[in-house]
């Protein structure tokens, strides 16, 4: 009788043993809708043209098929910057510089992105798209010899504080039993006329965070 309970018992254990496998690797990486946050640094050129280091905070929604999926983030960057505008358009160079002081920026990323291989728990991917990025906040600084000047600078502000770039990611994410741990790098060409352009051809940027899979992106009907 024991004998039969302990077979009994062990066939039912190796039973188990596929699916409590499966619980412990975590949902699938395909057909899955992911949702994060994440933190890390984008590289911006300042007004002597060198790379400085702004930190970044935001979240992203990343859609998986087989091979590919799409990715969509916001973010914000902090720092404080200037850039220069001419003090007094219509009398050109002569007039010398104005200052604009540019503190943060916003993003929006959107990208098609490749999964390529098939992998178990770590999953590389790359994706194409663009981003667009907004000065938060932009002032330009006095004194103003008529309200000319004033609106001129305003002008300037207003048609370079938002701009597109293509866009081009890098990375890897690693799924464990509750959530994934993902790292990447991105590539952005800087459009210059953009306020944070500063005669770098190239802004980088670099993130980690956290996703957790919220289930699949299939629908089951």
């Amino acid at each position: 009788m024991r004998t039969i309970r302990a077979l009994t018992i062990a066939t039912a254990v190796v039973a188990m043993l596929p699916s409590l496998a499966a619980a412990q690797n975590g949902r699938q990486f395909k057909d899955a809708w992911f949702w994060g946050i994440k933190g890390g640094g984008i590289s911006l050129a300042d007004s002597s043209q060198s790379y400085k280091q702004a930190p970044m905070a935001g979240v992203d929604w990343l859609i998986t098929r087989t091979h590919g999926g799409l990715y969509i983030s916001g973010a914000q960057s902090f720092f404080t910057r200037q850039t220069f505008t001419l003090r007094d358009p219509v009398a050109g160079a002569d007039s010398g510089l104005r200052i604009i002081d540019l503190k943060n920026m916003r993003k929006l990323d959107m990208a098609i992105m490749g999964f390529p291989g098939e992998h178990l728990r770590f999953h590389p991917y790359v994706g194409v798209g663009f981003s667009l990025n907004q000065v938060a906040d932009a002032q330009p600084r006095g004194p103003f010899g008529n309200t000319d000047q004033l609106t001129a600078a305003e002008q300037v502000i207003q048609a370079q504080k938002t701009a597109f770039s293509p866009l081009l990611i890098a990375g890897g994410q690693y799924r464990m039993t509750r959530f994934s741990v993902f790292g990447q790098a991105t590539l952005s060409p800087a459009n210059t006329n953009f306020l944070l352009y500063n005669g770098k051809a190239y802004n980088f940027g670099y993130e980690f965070g956290l996703r957790y899979n919220f289930g699949s992106s299939i629908s089951r009907d």
